[in-house]
């Protein structure tokens, strides 16, 4: 016990068991300096409580650290000096407490409720200090998205709001949800044109565009293609009927635009059997007399202004001859020379022109 410390002439009591009283009024109006005083006070108080006389723990509780009480600091704000952020970019944001922090500092833990937006785990407060700042760290974003910000400590929590714009993106724009052919014939196609365009601020890479349904089809465009802002490319569509009757398809493009990645437009048509020919009925008059017998005939046909190529497949014996090959559209010509025995041919006779409606 370090009784020794105590003033020699500042005693002390207990009086009516309201704590110590100075023995001595000239100890009260000591003139030594305030901070002599205090630690005066601090020695005698701890040989006090050394001695019995105090509690221990209430010496503890009131001079530990130094002296003073303690109190636990709260949070009180979280805050960010921007509420949107655009692309890849980082944001500084603060903690503030509701009182200073004890020695030891204090711990804010943080968390962001999208992946986009990161964070530290946790941000320190100094001993002493009411605030601490930290950056949150965003990434390029493909379309817009909200982010939550977490703030805890001292069993409060704050929150704070931020929007992630998207930019940099491609959007897929086509000029058609569905696409109707009508009536096609057997065997003639039809085509239509898909307008491809690229209404975003970024490349556009359209990857595929697959096609089902019988007799339709997609050509134009070579796959994977990159669309820069406000480029288009036309993608052409085909229907080419191989029977009578109604027909339904899709065409489905693959991109990696921000307004989705998928568009499927429907295809329709119906096939109708290609209409039957007029034949060109041909007849001529035999010779009237020849020297040389008339075995029979062979007929030639000309297209438009092409050459002249034998129909017949052997020797035509009747005067007349039936085209049945011919369509509608086209313009034909026609010759014919008699054959002998030995396959030898007279000259040509006449033309004979005709135009098919």
């Amino acid at each position: 016990m370090m009784l020794s410390l105590i003033h020699p002439s500042c005693g002390h009591r207990i009086v009516n068991g309201r704590g110590l009283q100075p023995t001595s009024p000239a100890c009260m109006e000591s003139t030594e300096p305030r901070a002599v005083l205090s630690r005066r006070r601090l020695r005698f108080v701890l040989a006090m409580a050394l001695a019995g006389v105090l509690p221990l723990s209430s010496f503890a509780q009131r001079y530990r650290h130094g002296g003073g009480s303690h109190s636990s600091a709260q949070l009180s704000a979280l805050t960010c000096s921007q509420s949107t952020l655009s692309g890849a970019a980082s944001d500084s944001c603060s903690v503030t407490l509701s009182a200073a922090a004890s020695y030891r500092g204090a711990t804010v833990s943080l968390s962001s409720s999208n992946a986009a937006l990161a964070v530290p785990g946790s941000v320190a407060v100094p001993r002493g200090g009411t605030a601490a700042t930290f950056t949150a760290s965003a990434s390029a974003v493909t379309s817009p998205q909200s982010v939550t910000l977490t703030a805890s400590a001292g069993g409060t929590s704050a929150t704070f709001v931020l929007t992630l714009s998207a930019t940099g993106a491609g959007a897929l724009t086509v000029n058609a949800t569905q696409v109707a052919f009508g009536s096609v014939a057997e065997n003639s196609p039809a085509t239509q044109a898909l307008l491809l365009s690229n209404s975003g601020t970024a490349a556009l890479t359209i990857d595929s565009a697959i096609v089902t349904g019988k007799g339709f089809s997609a050509a134009g465009v070579s796959f994977p293609v990159t669309l820069g802002p406000k480029q288009s490319a036309t993608l052409d569509l085909q229907f080419d009927p191989t029977a009578a009757g109604a027909a339904s398809g899709t065409i489905t493009i693959n991109s990696n635009a921000s307004n989705g990645a998928a568009v499927t437009i429907s295809l329709s048509g119906t096939g109708q059997a290609a209409a039957a020919n007029d034949p060109v009925d041909l007849n001529w008059k035999a010779p009237a007399s020849s020297s040389d017998a008339v075995a029979g005939y062979n007929v030639y046909r000309a297209t438009g202004s092409g050459s002249y190529q034998l129909l017949n497949t052997s020797v035509n014996q009747p005067t007349t001859y039936s085209d049945t090959t011919v369509q509608s559209g086209t313009t034909y010509s026609y010759e014919v020379k008699s054959v002998d025995a030995s396959g030898l041919e007279s000259t040509a006779s006449n033309i004979y022109t005709v135009t098919l409606p």
